[in-house]
């Protein structure tokens, strides 16, 4: 009879430890993901800053890929993980509208962009704010 109840809570314990580490497994490419995410997420702003400080003429295609390229060479990425578009628009006022999109390597992971604006200048019209 011992020997039954052995095997018995043999194979409990072994269900039960298998449920843990497919519980593990699960929770480490959550925290893998959220660790991409962030690192996604900071590198764009940090990116999209510089642009925004930047002068007129330094908003161009070329000189945010180069800021960029310089962004994957301090982290260590793949170089075209960071792509930039850049275009002009014309309302609400003159400038150009920048798009930082990250594209991991791995198809498997999430891809993530953030949209900044550079105008020329302040629009005419400011519409005053309500107290």
């Amino acid at each position: 009879m011992s020997v039954i109840e052995c095997v018995v809570a043999l194979s409990v314990l072994a269900a039960m430890l298998s449920v843990v580490v497919s519980i593990q497994v699960v929770q480490s490419a959550r925290i893998g993901l959220a660790k991409q995410k962030l690192i996604a997420e900071q590198t764009l702003n940090n990116l999209a800053q510089r642009v925004i400080s930047a002068d007129e003429s330094e908003v161009v295609e070329d000189t945010i890929g180069a800021w960029a390229q310089e962004f994957e060479d301090e982290q260590g990425l793949p170089s075209e993980t960071i792509q930039v578009e850049v275009s002009e628009v014309s309302k609400p006022a003159a400038g150009k509208r920048v798009v930082l999109t990250w594209k991991p390597s791995s198809p498997q992971l999430p891809e993530y962009s953030l949209v900044t604006w550079r105008f020329d200048q302040a629009p005419a019209e400011v519409s005053k704010e309500q107290p």
